[in-house]
């Protein structure tokens, strides 16, 4: 992470603290919900510019998770019928004295 973009971070924070701060002090309610109003627009302008990079990074990465989840669905399921095909051709195999293929 760049030096600004964490200054920047840590000033956001800082913000967010003192008007939660003096949104509970009762000679300072006015003056907090004014800066509550302010920052409330800082961060909304914040988040607007990042929102549009971060979201079309997820949208790309949930893809191919999907994929992959898709694909160790499938071999889950061909190893499971693998499975099921074994045992019933073993149980036949002993039944019927014939070899299993």
């Amino acid at each position: 992470m760049n030096e600004r973009g964490f200054v920047k971070n840590i000033v956001i924070i800082i913000m967010l603290l003192i008007v939660v701060f003096l949104s509970q002090q009762p000679y300072f309610n006015e003056v907090g919900k004014k800066l509550y109003s302010q920052g409330e627009v800082q961060v909304k302008m914040y988040w607007e510019g990042i929102y549009p990079r971060v979201s079309g990074e997820v949208e790309q990465k949930g893809a191919i998770i999907q994929q992959e989840i898709n694909k160790q669905k499938d071999n889950i399921s061909q190893n499971i019928w693998q499975n099921i095909k074994n045992y019933f051709g073993n149980i036949f195999s002993k039944v019927s004295g014939t070899p299993v293929q």
